[in-house]
């Protein structure tokens, strides 16, 4: 059982500091106070893409990530995200991180780059899961060897079954027919999916060229109305599924599909992967979208080392066998956290939800916000088994610098979450006139009670540049926020001013807002 959750140890985030287990963090650690991702100016620009953390990764896929980017004259991006799927592929369903007694995460991840034609996307994404597609063609040879066995054996057992019937004796078992090991899938349906995934418990990496086609191809044999994308909100989750199968008189049952998806996709194509739908499907994805990179010919080359290594690395992973359950099915192992990782997680997941719920926070994101929790676990998950398989005979145990590493790379893909969002839908001025709101109450403890008109001219006075042009707008939008929101009481009364009746507006920032406190006499 877990502590309670006290604040998290200075111990801890003195010994953090010291090893460094931040990098990309301007200044020093510090997880008692609440930063939330500072908003954008309204206008149709796109926001600064945040930089890939190189140094948030381990060695191996560091130094290739480093040397594929300079080679290839791409944006490490391009590199470091398909190399991340790879990983957590190579792990699979072998494992899961246990955070607390019912609440698992595993490796899987769905991530995309967002890039122009050109931008050697596919150049970068090949190199990234070369580990996958060497280990499948050993598979493919190896199956072939089996296959040419039982072609053999099934001879023999025609033999001996002919033999049987004329000296009546008992009939043998025909021979098992063998299937064939994947760890990578490029083109394949639910259906198809369902049949790899079956002989598979591992799962399999789901590596797109375009992932543009993938999203057409849901329900294509079924006019629109299968159940495809329901699968694959289903997979995110390794939620058990089963898929009927008019050539089986049984359906085909997944207890825990595990399939990682990796692709890429152009920006002006990026809606239809959303299909229109406000499903989920979208807040699952990962996105690197970094800024257009003039490439250049070099003469850099990625070293046989740093290929060896990373290769290496993902044999190991994928070396990491399943255990045996009760009923003598493969299940993952469990990794657990330890307790410094535990207090860490939570305070970064407590971040979280200050963030969703900070004024300003733009609600079609709160979707993807919500899955970030779990992707601080599979991340951490993927980092610490990393880590794991390079120390013989070490723990399989979530430490609190994989989670503090692994919160980086969550910064970063919140950060291009913004930026893909503000593409496909632009800014909201509602979101906007948050920020500057709160700001202006802070300044005021929190709490401010005039008419709306003067509310405007103050506003104005901050240059908001989401100001409406007239105070009964604003009023109308601020009970919105209250309504939808919550970071903000308002209320609108009538009262007077110089024995006139008019409209009052009363507004309150919630306890706990902007380091606010008191001002709310109803929160608890």
């Amino acid at each position: 059982m877990k502590g309670r959750h006290d604040p998290l140890p200075h111990d801890i985030l003195e010994r953090a500091n010291i090893a460094g287990f931040y990098p990309g963090r301007t200044g020093r650690l510090d997880l008692t106070t609440t930063q939330t991702t500072p908003s954008t100016p309204i206008s149709g620009e796109l926001p600064a893409a945040t930089a890939f953390p190189v140094d948030a990764l381990p060695a191996e896929p560091k130094r290739f990530v480093g040397e594929a980017a300079a080679a290839i004259g791409c944006p490490p991006d391009l590199v470091a995200v398909p190399v991340l799927a790879t990983l957590s592929a190579g792990i699979g369903a072998s494992r899961v991180l246990q955070l607390k007694p019912g609440w698992q995460e595993s490796a899987t991840v769905f991530m995309a780059t967002v890039s122009p034609p050109g931008s050697k996307k596919t150049p970068a994404a090949k190199a990234a899961t070369a580990p996958a597609w060497r280990m499948q063609a050993a598979l493919k040879k190896k199956y072939r060897e089996k296959y040419a066995e039982y072609e053999a054996e099934y001879r023999r057992w025609e033999a001996a079954k002919r033999e049987s019937r004329q000296g009546g004796v008992p009939l043998p078992d025909p021979p098992d027919e063998p299937t064939m090991g994947r760890t990578v899938v490029e083109d394949a349906t639910v259906e198809a999916l369902a049949t790899i995934l079956e002989p598979n418990p591992r799962g399999v990496l789901n590596a797109k060229d375009e992932l543009s086609g993938w999203a057409r191809a849901m329900n294509q044999y079924k006019s629109g109305k299968g159940a495809d994308r329901q699968f694959w909100l289903s997979a995110w989750s390794n939620s058990s599924t089963s898929v009927d199968r008019k050539s089986r008189a049984e359906p085909i049952i997944i207890p825990m599909p595990f399939v990682s998806v990796v692709g890429a996709i152009q920006p002006n194509i990026l809606p239809e992967l959303a299909d229109g739908r406000e499903d989920g499907l979208l807040d699952r994805f990962l996105f690197a979208y970094p800024e257009t990179h003039r490439s250049r010919l070099t003469d850099d080359e990625i070293s046989t080392e740093a290929t060896t290594g990373y290769n290496n690395l993902y044999d190991q992973l994928a070396g990491l066998e399943m255990q045996e359950g009760e009923s003598g099915e493969p299940e993952p192992g469990v990794v657990t956290l330890s307790q410094d990782a535990w207090e860490v997680f939570k305070e970064l997941s407590d971040r979280l939800q200050d963030e969703m719920h900070a004024p300003g926070f733009p609600t079609l994101l709160e979707g993807v916000w919500s899955k970030m929790q779990a992707y601080l676990a599979r991340l951490s998950l993927i980092l610490a088994l990393c880590r794991v398989v390079k120390q013989e005979g070490s723990e399989e145990r979530v430490e609190a610098k994989d989670v503090l590493q692994a919160s980086v790379l969550v910064d970063y893909f919140k950060a291009h979450a913004r930026r893909v969002h503000v593409g496909l839908h632009g800014r909201n001025p509602e979101d906007l006139l948050a920020v500057d709101l709160a700001r202006f109450l802070k300044k005021r403890e929190g709490e401010w009670k005039g008419e709306p008109s003067v509310l405007h001219e103050e506003l104005e006075k901050l240059k908001s540049e989401a100001l409406p042009e007239r105070p009964d707008e604003l009023s109308k939008m601020v009970l919105a926020m209250s309504e939808r929101g919550t970071w903000l009481i308002a209320e609108r009364k009538w009262g007077k001013k110089g024995g006139v009746s008019c409209r009052i507006l009363h507004l309150r920032l919630r306890n706990g807002v902007d380091g606010v406190v008191g001002v709310d006499q109803e929160a608890e």
